[in-house]
């Protein structure tokens, strides 16, 4: 007599290909954030937990005739969202390395616009505007000249800056970092943070 062993299943296949969406959908956004992927993202990951509850539920259910294996789709599901974060936290690191100098040099340009006691929003140029969708540069006293490029955004109010400060060592000090004061450091004068 052999035992037969149950398949991939309608159930699992659904499964999995929630998981393979959610993880997408939370690394496009961890890799650049807006509205529209963070409200996918949201209502991914509901979806996600509503197939997590009936995934654990099966198992449980059918534990003698699936065993192990039907753990499977549930440990798919709870990977799903923080397997995204990590490979889209890891895209956005590349994709700022790549455009470093053109952050550079978009920096350097936006310096020469800077007033001193002033934050002035500076017009893009056509070639640059992947990079931000605003610039804004100050000249504080105590701080240098600063940088701002707002390249991310979501709801209801939250942006992501990278911001470029003149003089590096300012970058440690928190009065410089103003609103910002949470962030990562991305290089000698660059740091990113969000609100």
């Amino acid at each position: 007599m052999s035992v037969k062993r149950p398949g991939l299943r309608w159930a699992d296949l659904a499964a999995y290909a929630l998981a393979a969406t959610g993880a997408a959908a939370s690394a496009v956004l961890a890799m650049r954030p807006t509205g529209l992927r963070q409200l996918l993202a949201m209502g991914l990951s509901l979806l996600l937990l509503a197939a997590l509850l009936a995934c654990l539920v099966r198992a449980v259910r059918q534990w003698d005739k699936l065993r192990f294996g039907g753990l499977l789709a549930p440990a798919a599901l709870l990977a799903a969202m923080p397997l995204g974060v990590e490979v889209g936290q890891e895209l956005r690191t590349w994709r700022f390395e790549r455009d470093l100098p053109r952050y550079q040099a978009m920096a350097k340009w936006a310096l020469a616009r800077a007033v001193p006691g002033e934050r002035v929003d500076v017009p893009i140029p056509p070639e640059a505007r992947d990079l931000a969708y605003l610039v804004r540069v100050s000249h504080e006293p105590g701080c240098g000249r600063i940088v701002d490029f707002y390249w991310g955004a979501g709801f209801p109010v939250k942006h992501t800056v990278r911001r470029y400060v003149e003089l590096p060592q300012k970058l440690e000090n928190d009065a410089c970092r103003g609103y910002w004061a949470r962030g990562l450091r991305r290089g000698e004068h660059w740091f990113e943070a969000s609100d």
